[in-house]
């Protein structure tokens, strides 16, 4: 396993390296590298918006933990003491209750390659993540179960959503949100997701080594 990981990590760390974004040319001093909606979005990540709460630093994140109410779905994980359907995030680790429904702050770079959006793919696209952020209690209402893009197995849609039905689960689950509403216009909110797309690196859209034809283990793969 370890032979593994380091493979991995040595992969990772020379494919996935993405230092050539527009953003990055505009903070190495090239202001042109930005167009006017991608600065105002820029200014509303680290002003208004308070994304930059969070997502700080070189990789955008805190690489902290956060509640922020995703509509939940699938089977989570459950354990040999805890065997009901339900995703408590960093909890499932630390047995820690303060830690329930939280999860790990992910970079924004190349965020815009890679939906869908929030850990588990709650979200299809920047405008509906951001949204959510901006008042997650109003958007786990208003969220659509369709917009979870899951494979077709029957033996786990029986309990996909199961804990949509289970209002004690749904009510501490609701009571755990760790950011507090933001008010933004519909204009401002495509600012900022046009900000997001200025994330994306040259280098991520031509990776060096890309997608091989095939894996040694022979099975199919998702191109």
């Amino acid at each position: 396993m370890r032979e593994i990981g380091e493979a991995l990590a040595a992969y990772i760390a020379l494919d996935f390296e993405s230092r050539d974004s527009n953003f990055d040319k505009f903070l190495a001093g090239h202001t042109s590298a930005l167009n006017a909606a991608q600065k105002r979005g820029m200014d509303l990540f680290y002003g208004k918006a308070a994304c930059s709460s969070c997502h700080s630093g070189p990789l955008l994140t805190d690489q902290k933990f956060h509640a922020l109410a995703l509509p939940p779905f699938g089977p989570g994980r459950t354990r040999r003491f805890d065997p009901y359907v339900r995703d408590v995030g960093r909890m499932a680790e630390t047995d820690r209750i303060e830690d329930s429904y939280r999860f790990r702050t992910p970079s924004l770079r190349n965020v815009a390659l890679t939906a869908p959006y929030g850990h588990n793919g709650a979200f299809p696209d920047l405008d509906g993540i951001i949204r959510h952020h901006l008042n997650p209690s109003e958007s786990l209402k208003e969220w659509k179960r369709e917009w979870a893009k899951l494979p077709l197995i029957p033996w786990l849609a029986e309990i996909d959503f199961l804990v949509w039905d289970d209002r004690f689960e749904m009510e501490r689950f609701r009571n755990k949100i760790d950011i507090q509403p933001i008010a933004l216009s519909d204009n401002e909110i495509a600012e900022l997701v046009s900000f997001m797309h200025a994330l994306t690196g040259q280098t991520a859209q031509n990776l060096r080594f890309g997608i091989p034809e095939r894996v040694p283990s022979g099975l199919p793969i998702d191109k």
